[in-house]
């Protein structure tokens, strides 16, 4: 371990060096009043430590277009106040067949979802518990069973794709009143501690984003919901020859799309969207932000940006012991932000060889653009060889990655346009990066990639800081990375296994044989993951919820 001062002249040229500014002045006045005590530095084992304390990785042998995930995380709030949660759900879908007998089908439903929560960790919780299931309730009403009545658990196919984006809206939509509204007046109408009501009311007060994906193996459709400010990229391989449009592996090149789009005040359309709800109130967003303080443009909580004048009066006559919040200025028509998600939908090619989606709070695009994240997973790709991740040889692409990589935002894909206005680049990064391959997990290789990679001081650096100064220098980091692919079985050469035992996360004891495992990955998640994670965990009917 290594002690810096800020007059030592390791820890002025770390600090000079970095590549991040500082928002305010807390974090120099840091490193001048603890002049005495000084800060510790991690070792480069410890720094690994540290990063690899949150990360997950499974291997999804489902024969379903879905190969493996990884999750991680690197807190900067304490608590941290980003979340997350997957979920795998076996439904029967039946359809009719030109000959006119009934299809059947087992179709996998899979989630991954990431809550970027602020003002506390408590929505980004709720979220966590709760938005999956109930955008599967609502999932529920638009794949009606062929016999409500019976013991048939056969569901027909939506009569259009748009009633599955209207059933993920409704869901996003339900969760927030309930979040804001339902759970609070359930208390507040009856007897009640102090404690019960400070329990429904923290999720309501702070506020958090979401990004959900939802997969359906079935029509290898890809959605992809946000409220806020989280970001979704896909990176595919395109095989095409550019004059003949065959394909050709020599100029194979890695494509980039974004599936959405950041909800904050510098997006042109979302402020549009505000001023025109809210006509005549010119302080609706000042210094790029709602009512001169919140950033994102649609939050789940944030209630004190969403109650009437009347509600919030009410609350603090009745519960003026715990809430004490003043409106804000020229709080005038309320509610000024929305949960509504934006959905976008992506097929996925599975016989184009394997694709990947990165999910991941805005943390992670404050440091890295989406080129330099598709070209880290391919590096990584390169590096660690998975057999099942393999899709052309070395040689034809991998080594000139990142030369090849062009900003592209397929609007074609995507049904929302993409503005490139509002995809910015990484607003922090001041000199040329060095990146490192050297993590079993895909999603703590970003996150030390984006953070410095091969800079071990830096890297270092910014993972020693402690909180509550290191989010002067950055946010909490939360990334998930799902890769998709279709292969009869999947062949591996990571060891699953704990004490000489298969880990597996239970799909039951019928189905096993016939759909396959979900097994943890034990060289790329840490050691401490208990297997019998309720997240992980899938449902062989959406009415088991």
């Amino acid at each position: 371990m290594l002690r810096l001062y800020r007059a030592n002249n390791i820890g002025r040229s770390l600090l000079a060096s970095s590549p991040f500014r500082t928002v305010g002045r807390h974090g120099c006045r840091y490193f001048q009043n603890n002049s005495q005590h000084g800060i510790t530095l991690l070792s480069p084992s410890e720094v690994s430590e540290k990063l690899r304390e949150l990360e997950e990785s499974y291997i999804i042998e489902r024969r379903k277009g879905v190969l493996r995930y990884d999750v991680a995380q690197l807190a900067s709030n304490l608590p941290i106040e980003d979340d997350r949660s997957e979920k795998i759900v076996q439904v029967q879908v039946a359809e009719d067949a030109p000959d006119g007998t009934l299809k059947v089908t087992h179709s996998d439903w899979m989630f991954w979802g990431i809550f970027d929560g602020h003002s506390g960790w408590t929505t980004s919780a709720k979220l966590r518990d709760d938005i999956i299931n109930f955008v599967l309730t609502q999932l529920d009403t638009v794949y009606p069973k062929r016999s409500p009545n019976g013991e048939d658990k056969l569901r027909l196919l939506p009569k259009s794709r748009a009633e599955i984006d209207r059933a993920i809206e409704n869901g996003f939509l339900q969760l927030d009143e309930e979040i804001i509204s339902k759970s609070i007046d359930r208390v507040v109408n009856t007897e009640h501690t102090s404690e019960a009501f400070e329990h429904v009311v923290a999720p309501a007060l702070s506020g958090s984003c979401a990004l959900l994906a939802f997969y359906d193996s079935y029509s290898s459709e890809l959605k992809v919901a946000l409220t806020g400010d989280s970001r979704a990229i896909l990176g595919t391989l395109n095989h095409a020859d550019k004059e003949t449009g065959e394909p050709s592996e020599d100029q194979a090149e890695w494509k980039v799309t974004q599936l959405s789009v950041d909800q904050t005040c510098t997006n042109k359309a979302e402020v549009e969207r505000i001023k025109a709800e809210h006509p005549n109130e010119p302080g609706v967003i000042k210094r790029e932000r709602v009512l001169g303080t919140l950033e994102p443009t649609r939050c789940f909580g944030d209630a004190t940006y969403k109650w009437s004048q009347e509600y919030q009066t009410k609350l603090s006559e009745r519960e003026n012991y715990w809430f004490n919040h003043h409106m804000w200025n020229n709080y005038l028509t309320p509610p000024y932000i929305t949960a509504k998600p934006v959905i976008t939908s992506t097929k996925i090619d599975l016989k184009n060889g394997v694709s990947f989606l990165v999910l991941a709070s805005d943390g992670l695009f404050e440091l890295l653009s989406n080129e330099e994240i598709v070209g880290l997973v391919a590096d990584w790709i390169e590096a660690k060889s998975p057999k099942y991740l393999s899709t052309i040889k070395k040689d034809s692409i991998w080594t000139r990655v990142f030369g090849n990589i062009k900003k592209k935002h397929d609007e074609g894909e995507a049904t929302t346009k993409i503005d490139p206005d509002v995809d910015s680049l990484p607003i922090r990064r001041r000199k040329k990066p060095h990146f490192i391959v050297e993590d079993d997990n895909v999603s703590t290789h970003l996150i030390r990639n984006a953070l410095g990679g091969a800079d071990i001081e830096q890297v270092s650096m910014l993972v020693s800081i402690p909180a509550p100064i290191s989010r002067n220098y950055r946010d909490d980091l939360t990334v998930t990375v799902v890769f998709f692919g279709e292969k009869k079985s999947v062949i591996t050469n990571d060891p699953i296994t704990s004490n000489g035992q298969q880990v597996i996360v239970s799909t039951g004891k019928d189905n096993d044989d016939l759909f396959g495992n979900i097994k943890i990955n034990e060289k790329a998640t840490r050691s401490t993951l208990k297997t019998h994670i309720k997240a992980k965990m899938w449902e062989k009917d959406i009415k088991k919820i």
